[in-house]
């Protein structure tokens, strides 16, 4: 139990604080959801530690991670480029937003994704449209998703 309750520690502490690229540009939000990927995941079946994917909207995500009694609550949304789907998680913090990009799969009920390499671009975007032409050029590159995790439904 302790090493399940570690995995998702890190897990969380990956989604709020990894080494995901950053922005305070999102990639558009002009997708609709992926019903395959809403339920809870996590690393065994208990009610401690998981995560939540819910329907915020047409085209958004409630995420909740719940660590015991700590739930952190997320919005995001997918995007898809190049045929590898993205998700949006974005934070407020100290009155600024926050997106956080990862890549994702779902496949057999298993919740695949992957941190997008914050190394491959040392300064901060300019706009959307920057945003955009870094994820078309670089996400064929074999180290552009690093630090893949894998939640099975729940």
């Amino acid at each position: 139990m302790n090493t399940v309750k570690n995995i998702l520690g890190c897990l969380a502490f990956l989604l709020l604080m990894g080494c995901a690229i950053e922005s305070e540009f999102g990639l558009p939000n002009d997708e609709s959801i992926n019903h395959e990927l809403l339920g809870e995941w996590g690393f065994s079946n208990n009610d401690i530690e998981k995560i939540t994917i819910q329907k915020a909207s047409d085209t958004t995500y409630k995420l909740a991670i719940k660590d015991g009694k700590e739930i952190e609550e997320l919005q995001g949304h997918q995007k898809t480029i190049k045929g590898v789907s993205i998700m949006n998680v974005k934070t407020e913090y100290k009155d600024k937003t926050i997106y956080t990009f990862y890549g994702f799969t779902v496949q057999d009920n298993t919740l695949t994704f992957s941190e997008v390499n914050d190394k491959l671009h040392k300064k901060e975007f300019t706009s959307e449209s920057e945003l955009i032409s870094f994820f078309e050029n670089n996400i064929e590159r074999d180290d552009f998703f690093i630090n893949e995790n894998q939640l099975k439904r729940i």
